[in-house]
């Protein structure tokens, strides 16, 4: 894997829209100007206040020239995706995968940045952080967050420890022992959606991360078919889940998350942890995709064993 180096202050960051429109026209300079007083130089894509319909930021050719021109940009040290939603998925064929290989940089997101975040993996071979998105960073941002993102991308630090942010919360085991392997993955709906095409990641050998909010059970339990009919569950070393917010089951049935999460997981023979502060959740931590990483299911931690960058 190929890594960016580190962020400095007083380095660029780019802003690009790959997904959804922001619903605020205040978003966008709102979290720019809280990013300068941090120390940084902002950089804004030429269409990333661009709209189309109300789940396309901009048409596929804009957000292709805009990912590929940060990329080509040798002022740019550093990627951040305005926010999640959806659409992503449109314009990943137009992306120049030697231009990201040939101008390795931090780049940040989650949720619908998914798509990029697995073929930058499988095409590319640059690590990325599956992290805030530009709406996150902003003030009144949590202390959790700031830290775990910033520490991601400006240290060199090999050995990072995944805690639970909020103890009420409960980090549950549903398959005991423990691993180390590089880890990968993203919002759940967006790695089932990978499925059959050229972007499908290759988890043999990995720890397969997902998470996911506002589904329902029954539509979990779709995903998951999905990715072990086509596949992706073979030769994985490890299973880590996020949390999944909101995601209790509806009137018409009474099975839980955690009911879907057993029938896939507790009889596949590895290591899956559910409910680490990754993902869709106020306290969330980054992770460096396709870094290793310790998962040990009985003592319910998780351990970032490398930096995602260099000096």
């Amino acid at each position: 894997m190929i890594k960016p180096k580190k962020l400095y202050p007083g380095d660029t960051i780019g802003l690009i829209s790959p997904a959804s429109p922001t619903v605020d026209r205040l978003d966008v300079p709102r979290s720019k100007e809280f990013l300068e007083k941090m120390g940084y130089k902002v950089v804004l894509g030429k269409h990333v206040d661009a709209l189309r319909g109300h789940y396309a930021a901009a048409l596929e050719d804009a957000k292709a020239e805009d990912f590929n021109e940060m990329f080509a940009n040798d002022e740019i040290d550093m990627i951040l995706c305005v926010r999640g939603g959806s659409s992503t998925q449109q314009f990943v064929q137009r992306i120049d995968f030697d231009n990201v290989k040939n101008n390795p940089k931090i780049f940040s997101g989650f949720s619908d940045i998914t798509t990029l975040h697995l073929a930058i993996a499988k095409h590319a071979g640059l690590v990325t952080f599956h992290g805030p998105n530009l709406m996150t960073l902003r003030p009144g941002m949590s202390d959790y967050t700031k830290d775990h993102f910033f520490r991601a991308i400006t240290s060199t630090e090999e050995r990072r420890e995944i805690k639970i942010a909020d103890e009420d919360k409960y980090v549950m085991t549903i398959h005991g022992g423990a691993t180390e392997a590089p880890v990968l993955g993203g919002n759940l709906c967006l790695i089932a959606g990978s499925c059959g095409t050229m972007y499908q990641p290759d988890f043999t050998g990995k720890i397969l991360f997902f998470e996911e909010t506002n589904e329902q059970p029954y539509a979990v339990d779709r995903y998951l078919a999905q990715m072990r009919n086509c596949g992706m569950l073979d030769g994985i070393k490890g299973v880590l889940i996020g949390e999944f917010s909101g995601c209790g089951p509806g009137s018409a049935y009474s099975t839980t998350i955690i009911d879907t999460f057993e029938h896939y997981f507790a009889d596949l023979g590895v290591p899956c942890l559910y409910g680490l502060p990754l993902g869709h959740t106020k306290d969330m931590a980054t992770l460096p995709q396709n870094c290793m990483v310790r998962l040990d299911a009985d003592a319910k931690t998780l351990e970032v064993l490398e930096s995602g960058v260099t000096d």
